[in-house]
C-alpha cells in the first residue's frame, strides 16, 4: 500500500556526463532523471544515468504487480530532448527487460528524425548488444509537440494525449503540459509542467535565459510550487560558455522571482563543479532568491 498520493523524486542532477569523484559526492553524480508519480501512474522524465537506480527500485513493484494482476505494468517516459546525457541510462533501465511491463515513450522528433527512430538508433548493435525489439517489454512511441499534453484518467495507468487547441475535457487530476524551448542546440528542448490537483512542478532543464528573462518560460512556470531550472554555470563560467544552451544560477533565480514560484531547485550541475562549489552557488543563489535550493539526488516531494 503506497504511503503517498503524489511523489516527485530526482535521480539525476548533473549535466553533460556523470561523475564519480574520488572524494564522493553528496549532491549526486548522475545525469538527468526525474520521477513523478501517483499510486497508479508512473512518469519518468529523461533517461540519464540516474534512471538505472530508479529502474532497480521499481523491480519489486513490478514483480508484485505480476503476482496480483494479469494486466501490464505501465510506465510513461517523457524526454526533454535526445542529447546523450539524457539518454545514456536507457539501455540499463531494468523494467525494459520484463515481459509484463509496457513502456510508453513520448518525446520530440529532432531535426526531422522521428523520436522512435532516435531511440532505436541508440540500441543498434554498433552501440549496444541488445536491440529495441529484443527487449522483452511492450513499447509504444509518440512524437510530442507543444500543442499536446499528457494526462491520466482515474484508475487507468495508460497515458492519454490531449491537444491544447481542442480544449479537451478530461477528468484527470494528473496532467503534464509541454512548452518547446528553442534556444538549445540544435533543435531545442521541451519543458514540462506537472500538475497534480492544485500543485505544480516545472522541469526546465537545458535552457538558457534571455536578458530580462524568457517571458514564455516565466509564464509557463508562474506560481509553480517547484521550479527545477537549469543553473549549470556561475556567472564567470557562463561568460565562457554563453550560447551553449545552459543558464547561470542568477538567470535561474531571476526566472523564479519573476514567475513567483514557491521553491527553486538549481539543476543540471556542471560536472566540473564539486560539492563545495555547488554549496557556495546555493548560498549565493539564496541571496538572489531566498527559496533557492540545490537539486540533489536525495530530493523528493511527497504529498
Amino acid at each position: 500500500m503506497s504511503t503517498f498520493q503524489f511523489k516527485a523524486k530526482l535521480y539525476g542532477v548533473r549535466g553533460s556526463y556523470p561523475i564519480a569523484p574520488a572524494e564522493g559526492t553528496k549532491v549526486g553524480g548522475n545525469t538527468a532523471c526525474l520521477l513523478v508519480r501517483t499510486s497508479d501512474n508512473i512518469v519518468i522524465i529523461d533517461a540519464g544515468s540516474g534512471i538505472i537506480k530508479l529502474g532497480k527500485e521499481l523491480v519489486p513493484e513490478i514483480l508484485k504487480h505480476k503476482e496480483n494482476k494479469d494486466t501490464p505494468f505501465h510506465i510513461t517516459m517523457l524526454f526533454t530532448h535526445t542529447h546523450s546525457d539524457h539518454l545514456l541510462g536507457l539501455p540499463f533501465f531494468a523494467p525494459l527487460y520484463f515481459p509484463n511491463v509496457h513502456i510508453h515513450f513520448i518525446g520530440p522528433a529532432t531535426l526531422g528524425v522521428d523520436f522512435e527512430q532516435i531511440l532505436r538508433t541508440t540500441l543498434e548493435p554498433q552501440y549496444f548488444p541488445v536491440s529495441m525489439d529484443e527487449l522483452q517489454s511492450g513499447k509504444t512511441f509518440r512524437n510530442i509537440n507543444e500543442n499536446m499534453f499528457v494526462y491520466f484518467n482515474p484508475d487507468d495507468p495508460e497515458p492519454q494525449i490531449g491537444k491544447v487547441s481542442d480544449n479537451e475535457v478530461t477528468f484527470s487530476t494528473f496532467s503534464i503540459y509541454t512548452m518547446k524551448y528553442y534556444f538549445h542546440p540544435k533543435d531545442g528542448t521541451y519543458l514540462y509542467r506537472v500538475e497534480w490537483k492544485n500543485k505544480k512542478l516545472v522541469f526546465a532543464t537545458d535552457v538558457e535565459e534571455y536578458v530580462g528573462g524568457d517571458q514564455r518560460l516565466i509564464n509557463f512556470s508562474r506560481e509553480a510550487d517547484v521550479l527545477i531550472h537549469d543553473a549549470q554555470y556561475t556567472p564567470e563560467q557562463y561568460a565562457k560558455f554563453s550560447g551553449y544552451g545552459h543558464s547561470s544560477y542568477p538567470m535561474a533565480c531571476d526566472a523564479a522571482k519573476q514567475a513567483h514560484v514557491k521553491k527553486l531547485l538549481l539543476y543540471h550541475h556542471d560536472p566540473n563543479n564539486n560539492d563545495d562549489m555547488l554549496r557556495d552557488i546555493e548560498k549565493e543563489a539564496q541571496k538572489l532568491f531566498h527559496a533557492s535550493e540545490l537539486a540533489t539526488e536525495q530530493w523528493e516531494w511527497v504529498l
